[in-house]
């Protein structure tokens, strides 16, 4: 089933442009256009709260200000509230000389919106990894841990910010030093985050895991199993490599079977333009470690009705990929400013499976497992030259050793991935640097999105066109 973008836009102006692609409300002196999963509807009348997440109406109050942001519609005055995650992206845009504005949870709304609010739509080289950068002008992305309050007073709509309290600075100095008790704490928090999951998901749901043949997603398989779910794990092959035999070797301890997913260069080729199109970045990082399970997603791998479970997370909060240091504060350094990247790049946000209608999950990425590693100590993470100590003691009690203590891959490294995509693209351009093909991919989709199309309907077709942009300079 081909992928259809769900989202929210809350502005002062009418935008004519959404009103066919979505329902429209007019609470008091606002126009909300909304575009939600299967069920979701915009309450009768204001005020109402939307979860930014799931874009579904919720109780005011009843959300994790840690995890959850939301977006709350009077007929006088908007708030966002942004988490401390900020997983999925709320933007602004305001032309102050004619009062307009407009709030909206998809960055590639923008030609849609930005004229309405008479405003010109144009891209920038601003870095994302500034605070509120975008790759537009005159659009901001919420930060983290804030509050934005606009409303109608004495003839003006005024806009209030608050900064929230950060939580990360709370874990300066972690206490758990035992790699064995620390270990034990995560899986603990894992089985719960598991348990958690299972609990809101309809009785006799499929469960699926992308299983590589690391730590991080043979734990979420080994708990997801042992608790009795009914999980099939799905390997992914390229035409540079596999880990197949490496989850296979899991899969038997655990008595389940393993499904291989074989990709073709073609295939993973032709993910990137939906890779920048929900990530809404173009670091080559960020984009490259997105596009296994954007491949997985747009090709339909894994039926659509089995919810997936990842390891996604684990390298960030368990200092998989950790640099060089002298002083244990390097790394909590290190870490800190691992999980604070991603409340800027998008690449733990929910928009591609909304749009593909599935359930995804990312157990590490759970606000209690993430408080567990960020409580435990960089002895306890690194030691003896290797990562994730603490997790791999803890589940060599549960797997045999060459399992739980198997090297390091990264998941974009899996199966040759990264310089794969690195040499197809620079036979393609002539150049070694990425950026400018996913770039292209961006202006592509942009100048796609002006016209109605806001999910690439034909990806080869749009990588072939961004290719041309490139090979034209």
């Amino acid at each position: 089933m081909a992928p259809l973008s769900k989202w929210c836009v809350v502005s002062n102006a009418p935008l004519p442009d959404l009103a066919a692609l979505a329902a429209h409300a007019e609470p008091g002196a606002l126009h909300v256009y909304h575009r939600g999963p299967e069920g979701a509807a915009l309450p009768g009348e204001a005020p109402f709260v939307l979860d930014v997440g799931t874009l579904r109406a919720e109780a005011d109050g009843t959300r994790d200000p840690m995890t959850s942001s939301t977006l709350r519609v009077d007929a006088d005055a908007v708030v966002v509230r942004i988490s401390g995650l900020n997983e999925d992206p709320v933007h602004y845009a305001v032309n102050r000389m004619r009062g307009l504005f407009a709030y909206f949870t998809d960055l590639f709304l923008a030609p849609l919106v930005l004229p309405g609010l008479g405003l010109p739509v144009e891209t920038t080289g601003t870095a994302v990894g500034h605070a509120c950068g975008t790759l537009l002008r005159g659009v901001s992305r919420l930060p983290h841990s804030s509050v934005h309050r606009t409303r109608y007073e004495g003839g003006h709509w005024r806009t209030e910010t608050r900064d929230l309290h950060d939580p990360l600075r709370d874990f300066r100095e972690p206490h758990r030093t035992d790699p064995a008790a620390a270990g034990e704490a995560q899986l603990d928090a894992l089985t719960a985050e598991i348990e958690r999951i299972d609990s809101t998901t309809p009785a006799g749901t499929g469960y699926a895991t992308l299983l590589s043949g690391g730590i991080d997603s043979g734990t979420v398989t080994y708990l997801a199993a042992t608790a009795g779910l009914s999980v099939t794990p799905y390997s992914v092959g390229t035409p540079w490599g596999d880990e197949l035999a490496d989850a296979a070797e899991l899969c038997a301890e655990l008595g389940i079977g393993l499904e291989a997913v074989h990709l073709t260069e073609d295939d993973i080729i032709a993910s990137i333009p939906e890779a920048v199109r929900w990530l809404g970045v173009t670091e080559p990082e960020v984009v490259e470690v997105a596009l296994t399970a954007t491949s997985v997603q747009r090709l339909g791998a894994v039926p659509a009705d089995r919810t997936l479970l990842t390891g996604y997370g684990s390298d960030l909060i368990n200092a998989g990929l950790y640099r060089p240091f002298a002083h244990h504060h390097e790394l909590i350094d290190q870490v800190l400013s691992a999980v604070d990247r991603t409340r800027r790049s998008n690449e733990l946000s929910g928009r591609m499976a909304l749009a593909h209608g599935t359930g995804v999950h990312h157990p590490f990425w759970s606000w209690p497992v993430m408080r567990v590693a960020l409580e435990t100590a960089p002895e306890c993470k690194v030691r003896e030259g290797r990562e994730k100590y603490h997790l791999r003691t803890a589940m060599g009690r549960r797997v045999p050793e060459p399992i739980a203590w198997r090297k390091k891959i990264a998941v974009h490294h899996g199966g040759g991935l990264q310089d794969g995509v690195a040499r197809r693209l620079e036979k393609e351009t002539g150049s070694s640097d990425r950026e400018p093909v996913y770039r292209a991919c961006f202006a592509e989709l942009l100048d796609r999105s002006a016209r109605g199309e806001l999910e690439p309907v034909d990806p080869p077709d749009l990588f072939e066109r961004a290719l041309g942009r490139v090979r034209s300079r």
